[in-house]
């Protein structure tokens, strides 16, 4: 029986980005793919699960969650904390768990969730969907050329999946598969590959990235209680420090859910270096206090643009242990090239974490008086590499010192 499906049309003008895939990302991916690849590395949507995987290889249950968990903080502005939780027996993968808290799979029942199952497109429409209900964005009917009811095979869609594969096919995340000689079909049932997910997600995030309203939530508020804005750049007192983060006779968070209501993600640029040496621009994930949200996105701007477009691989924030990194305070960058470590007797170092510090002869090593530096240190922060007397902690950048 036939789905009593109302035609719905659209066109949707999607913004190709002319980009280099960064290495490491995915390999052999299709020549076709290149840009589309590219774009999603661009975007963020790439999970580290992924890397060195085969584009062209089906994508799997598990390996789709992590690309649509990426794909809700793209378009929601939001950020994703890991739970301990364990939803589902056969499986503990964070990405996982992280998509069933966010509504966005809800597995095969009985506590299973077959995570290295090849996932249908029917299904990869219908996580994408959830994202949409999730996020609380609308996706009304768009007039236009696409339209589910142009494909011979529409009436095998489950009946679970049928909304969202309108939706998906209305705003051209999902194209018909063509073989030759044969009309388009959507094959609802069938696989995806690893390329083909990556594209549909990005295109799925430039059509709905603007239909969420999170600048709102995700932005901070310094204005003073004059309506001035802050000079974000002169340095700061420790008790103005305080006030900004933690208002006035505020004080630091004991508990973790404490810590994680006064967090917010931001997206802030970066660049990537290739292994043929270029570099390429990125876009890198923080969760950070959102009292200070907009003095991190201008320090990031400020490294950005700096000249020595200094490579960025590995960057953290926010994480609920000692120190500033549980007030999201503090950031490390690229921790492996820029070692903590004790100071011996003799001044020799002892690296505790990451492997050397080597600037001028590792392009990841935080040289002092670079541009890392220097934009940290105009906003008020301290660094690791020349606070204390007792250690050096190069990848290390803090608000209060600590």
């Amino acid at each position: 029986m036939k789905h009593p499906i109302f035609r719905r049309a659209g066109t949707l003008a999607l913004l190709g980005a002319l980009l280099i895939p960064q290495a490491g990302a995915l390999s052999d991916v299709s020549n076709w793919a290149q840009e589309g690849v590219a774009a999603a590395q661009e975007a963020g949507l790439i999970p580290s699960t992924l890397e060195t995987r085969s584009a062209t290889g089906a994508i799997t249950r598990a390996e789709f969650c992590g690309i649509a968990v990426n794909a809700y903080k793209a378009v929601s502005g939001k950020a994703v904390f890991a739970s301990g939780k364990k939803p589902f027996r056969d499986c503990d993968d964070p990405n996982v768990v992280a998509a069933y808290e966010l509504g966005l799979i809800s597995g095969r029942g009985d506590g299973v969730f077959d995570p290295d199952a090849e996932i249908e497109r029917q299904d990869l429409c219908m996580m994408l969907y959830n994202i949409l209900n999730t996020a609380g964005i609308d996706a009304p009917a768009i007039a236009g050329d696409a339209c589910v009811e142009d494909y011979p095979d529409v009436s095998e869609i489950n009946d679970y999946a049928v909304d969202a594969m309108i939706t998906m096919v209305d705003y051209t995340v999902v194209n018909g598969i063509t073989i030759a000689g044969q009309p388009a079909t959507l094959s609802p049932s069938s696989t995806a590959t690893r390329e083909q997910a990556l594209i549909m997600a990005t295109r799925f995030c430039s059509a709905f990235e603007d239909a969420s309203d999170h600048a709102s939530d995700t932005s901070s508020d310094t204005t003073s209680d004059t309506g001035e804005e802050p000079d974000l750049t002169m340095p700061l007192t420790d008790e103005e420090k305080m006030e900004l983060v933690y208002g006035v006779g505020g004080e630091k968070y004991q508990t973790a859910e404490e810590a994680e209501a006064n967090m917010v993600e931001i997206s802030v640029p970066v660049w990537r270096l290739q292994e043929d040496g270029t570099k390429t621009s990125g876009t890198a994930y923080l969760q950070v206090n959102s009292n200070l949200a907009s003095i991190y996105e201008a320090i990031f701007e400020e490294i950005y643009n700096g000249d020595e477009q200094f490579p960025i691989k590995d960057v953290g924030c926010y994480s609920w242990r000692t120190g500033e990194h549980s007030q999201g305070t503090a950031v490390d960058i690229n921790w492996e090239e820029n070692m903590e470590a004790t100071i011996n007797e003799d001044g020799s170092l002892t690296p505790t974490t990451g492997s050397y510090w080597l600037p001028g002869e590792d392009p990841y090593s935080i040289p002092e008086g670079g541009d890392v530096y220097n934009a940290f240190i105009n906003h008020g922060f301290l660094w690791g590499g020349n606070a204390w007397r007792s250690k050096r902690d190069y990848m290390h950048f803090s608000f209060f010192g600590t």
